[in-house]
């Protein structure tokens, strides 16, 4: 599924029921969305990539701190989020099979 990233000048981006903020990469998994993308110069649209978590939002993050099962993450701000999500804070984390946290690497999806 490709990732598409808007990289015109607004700070944000409704088109097709996805929010895209400026220079974030959103998961998108309709073909025909994406393919709407692709005619478009504001935007870029990749096969693959990876999300560094210090590109992701304060909500995504939360959104991933909760999938995470980090206690206290909805009161975070983003450098404790960062810290916990990475499991530099000490805290409790989930781990997924191969001994890494469940869902670090995991995109933002729409």
């Amino acid at each position: 599924m490709p990732y598409i990233t808007y990289r015109g000048k607004n700070a944000s981006l409704m088109l097709h029921g996805i929010r895209f903020a400026a220079k974030v990469p959103v998961l998108v998994e309709s073909e025909s969305v994406v393919k709407h993308f692709r005619e478009r110069e504001d935007f870029e649209v990749q096969q693959e990539k990876v999300i560094p978590l210090e590109e992701l939002s304060v909500v995504q993050l939360k959104d991933k701190a909760k999938l995470a099962g980090i206690p206290g993450f909805a009161d975070m701000k983003k450098p404790e989020l960062l810290k916990a999500l990475k499991g530099e804070g000490g805290g409790t984390q989930s781990e997924g099979a191969d001994g890494k946290n469940a869902d670090s690497n995991d995109p933002p999806t729409a």
